[in-house]
């Protein structure tokens, strides 16, 4: 089956609100950043590369990249929006996982700085069984 990414990756404005060390357990709701910044409207100069179909149980190495970005929030999620599947932290000085609504089912910076964004992020993702 094929899935859907549903990344905000947003790049933060580190500063006293900001949240270098990963999205905040409240931003599992509706993904967005929580550190007050305006929402992105326009196209996100971002995109995922990576295999476009997955079998149940399957794992797939995907990339986040494109312009320089400080911090990010990604899930994977069904036709009916559900999140679904688990990360897999690959880069772990860069990335971590985030236990949203399942064990490892959201994928979060780690240790942003903004004197070093970064322009990409490799990490794996592995379907659900029965997906």
């Amino acid at each position: 089956r094929m899935f859907r990414l549903l990344v905000i990756a947003a790049c933060l404005a580190i500063g006293a609100q900001g949240y270098s060390d990963g999205a905040p357990k409240t931003a599992c709701k509706d993904l967005t950043p929580q550190h007050g910044a305006k929402l992105q409207t326009a196209k996100p100069p971002y995109s995922i590369s990576g295999p476009a179909h997955v079998r149940n149980g399957e794992t797939v190495k995907l990339t986040l990249g494109g312009d320089n970005f400080l911090g990010f929030i990604i899930q994977a999620r069904d036709g009916q929006n559900r999140v679904v599947g688990q990360f897999d932290v690959v880069d772990s000085v860069h990335s971590q996982t985030l236990d949203c609504s399942g064990k490892q089912d959201t994928l979060t910076h780690l240790k942003a700085k903004k004197d070093s964004p970064l322009s990409g992020i490799t990490f794996e993702w592995t379907a659900p069984e029965g997906y």
